[in-house]
């Protein structure tokens, strides 16, 4: 098994995590690692409650980055019913995405290379303890949203957190809108799948 090479590793130790756990293994143990293979808490029917606050994003901000992690340690440290939340920055090949242009397809996000995602999961304990949850979420999202000096929020619906725009889901130009709702009609006719965030 080969050994990560701490030019890559290091800067992560630099930033003084919370917690360490030295383990081995393969690319496929990825989302095991991060906390969201099919077995992890967030993905189980195990009553807790997991919001997410997308944001898609162009770059890293380091300082922005900073900031929502000094915030969001402070919030799920200790004994705090947030602990067991994670903070996820997705970054893949953008290769095929940017090959196709993006007035060529209904999908609006197209220039975009990073989803910052923050999960805050904790037992469900009344409205006030979800409110607490939004108001994190929301924060850490700003912060990076900010950061970005971007007018409008982009967020990726499957982890919306269900108070986005449909432009902040589909993009604000309304040939797109058009587009997804004329195919949205044509491949669910009943808007089975019409249940989350739905574009008609």
């Amino acid at each position: 098994m080969d050994v990560v090479d701490p030019v890559y590793t290091q800067p992560f130790h630099d930033i003084g995590p919370l917690s360490e756990e030295p383990i081995g293994g393969s690319y496929t143990d990825l989302a095991s690692w991060t906390g969201i293979s099919l077995d992890a808490p967030p993905c189980q029917k195990a009553g807790l409650v997991n919001p997410r606050f997308p944001n898609y994003l162009q770059s890293y901000n380091i300082p922005a980055q900073k900031q929502a992690y000094a915030q969001f340690a402070s919030a799920v440290s200790g004994t705090s019913a947030f602990n067991n939340s994670l903070f996820i920055f997705e970054g893949y090949s953008m290769v095929g995405v940017h090959a196709i242009t993006s007035d060529s397809a209904a999908f609006a996000f197209r220039d975009e290379n990073l989803l910052a995602a923050p999960l805050i999961t904790y037992a469900p304990a009344g409205s006030d303890l979800d409110a607490q949850a939004a108001q994190l979420g929301d924060q850490l999202r700003q912060i990076l949203h900010d950061a970005s000096r971007r007018t409008d929020l982009r967020a990726y619906v499957n982890y919306a957190y269900g108070d986005e725009t449909s432009q902040q889901l589909y993009g604000s130009d309304a040939w797109r809108q058009s587009r997804l709702k004329a195919l949205k009609k044509k491949y669910d006719p009943q808007g089975r799948f019409s249940f989350f965030a739905p574009i008609a």
